[in-house]
């Protein structure tokens, strides 16, 4: 009997005093092909199963473990022990067969399903072409990187309702890394993308977006500080929305630790703005059937032509405000040094919803203003509680719609519900990128603001 099939037998013969439990198995394997000067500098491989469990009588306790040798009814003991202990009195909710997901009712994600069969030596052909197709394209390069990873991520919830659901799938991952000779000077320039195969990943668009980050560096000049019609570049709007999408948590929303508290139904911003969730993109290579407690994947709508109009809910938040639940369960909202076994709210693929012009248009409307085309501290300068910002950053002064110098340690500040309201639109490029512990995505466009506070000198 392998571990599943014990954890099975352990949740369908609780002790008495145990009312519920649920196991949420989770495997992650990886392999990374990097390259530099046509010859392969890194390799890496990994393989780990986590198994978290949560165990509920009057309050619910949690437990993780590495080890599929433990005793599945230790762990669950385990975690039941943790919650009479707990500070944390809530009970979770937990799913049945009739509104966990079901594969067979879930067509739209068929070609998700895991692709069987990963080639190694594809895996090294694809870094070797890649680099060198970066080396071709940008002529004063000085060092140039190319990395193909490929995770296969599996997931099996099962708990003591009957509920056994399973789901693979494989992500490819390209990044490109390059350091070029400009104005005298070495700039340093990255891009990514992922894909659901390896021969769909889009390596020209990889080198066209650092071609195209490369002419915006230019002399640089001294700033003005003040209130600028501003262009933000998709990274910026990436790096922003990887903090952002807090605001529209169920989780938050409940316990009044979002900026938006009290405003579902509102208009928080201009027509211009759209936000969604979605189990799937076909952008990128993630996709989120269900979510770890077991609940299918939904799309959201959260912000509709600037109208709040709906938050991302795991089946707690969503109990709580008499909502349907969004398959957003998660356990990693941010960047933490500690193993996660508590279940919050979490993004599938979050996104601003793209428009129909490319970035130069929109500059060329602009007129005269900023072009923000980096950002940085990404995850620390934006306060969700009160939706205040300052986002280190640096950019291009734009003048009659073109470029005119480029502007480094600047300081974008505002309200987040400030620059939802001043989008004037949003381009055709957009970008999405997995969060750094891949357990999500967030994606945006570029997006021209009427205005925005832009600090420097």
């Amino acid at each position: 009997m392998d571990f599943i099939d014990r954890y099975k037998k352990a949740v369908s013969n609780l002790p008495e005093k145990i009312k519920e439990a649920e196991v949420d198995i989770e495997r992650k394997k990886s392999i990374l092909i990097g390259v530099s000067g046509g010859q392969i500098v890194k390799s890496a491989d990994s393989d780990v199963t986590s198994v978290y469990v949560r165990a509920s009588s009057e309050k619910t306790g949690y437990a993780y473990t590495e080890d599929l040798d433990e005793e599945p009814d230790k762990v669950i003991l385990k975690a039941y022990n943790n919650g009479i202990v707990s500070d944390v009195s809530k009970r979770d909710v937990i799913n049945t067969p009739e509104t966990a997901f079901n594969s067979g009712n879930a067509p739209k994600f068929e070609k998700y399903f895991g692709e069987s069969g990963v080639k190694y030596s594809g895996i090294i052909e694809k870094a070797l072409l890649l680099e060198k197709i970066v080396r071709d394209a940008v002529p004063s390069l000085r060092s140039s990187y190319a990395g193909i990873r490929v995770d296969t991520f599996s997931s099996r919830v099962i708990n003591s309702k009957g509920v056994d659901v399973f789901f693979e799938r494989n992500v490819y991952y390209a990044q490109i890394k390059i350091t070029a000779e400009l104005h005298g000077e070495n700039v340093d320039a990255e891009a990514s993308v992922s894909s659901g195969s390896l021969e769909r990943l889009d390596f020209d668009s990889l080198t066209d977006r650092v071609k195209d980050f490369l002419r915006t560096k230019m002399e640089p000049g001294t700033f003005r500080p003040g209130e600028y019609p501003v262009v933000l570049s998709p990274n910026v709007g990436v790096n922003i929305m990887m903090t952002a999408w807090q605001l529209f948590s169920g989780f938050k929303y409940c316990d009044g630790s979002t900026a938006l508290k009290g405003r579902l139904g509102e208009v928080i911003g201009s027509p211009a703005l759209s936000i969604i969730d979605t189990p799937f993109h076909n952008s990128t290579g993630y996709c989120f059937p269900f979510d770890c407690e077991g609940t299918p994947g939904r799309e959201t709508i959260l912000v509709d032509n600037g109208k709040f109009t709906g938050l991302m809910h795991n089946l707690f938040s969503a109990s709580q405000l008499n909502a349907e639940p969004t398959g957003n369960a998660g356990r990693v909202a941010l960047l933490t040094g500690n193993i996660p076994t508590e279940i919050i709210v979490t993004p599938k693929i979050c996104y601003i919803k793209p428009g129909t012009r490319p970035a130069g248009e929109m500059l060329q409307s602009m007129g005269d203003g900023v072009y923000i085309t980096e950002s940085y501290d990404i995850f620390h300068s934006i306060n969700i509680g009160s939706g205040d910002f300052a986002i280190p950053c640096r950019g291009i002064v734009i003048k009659d719609g073109k470029p005119y110098r480029s502007v480094s340690a600047l300081t974008i500040c505002g309200n987040l519900t400030e620059l939802f309201g001043n989008v004037e639109e949003t381009g055709n490029d957009l970008l999405i990128d997995e969060f750094l512990l891949r357990s999500y995505c967030v994606g945006s466009p570029s997006i021209r603001l009427t205005k925005l506070q832009v600090n420097g000198k």
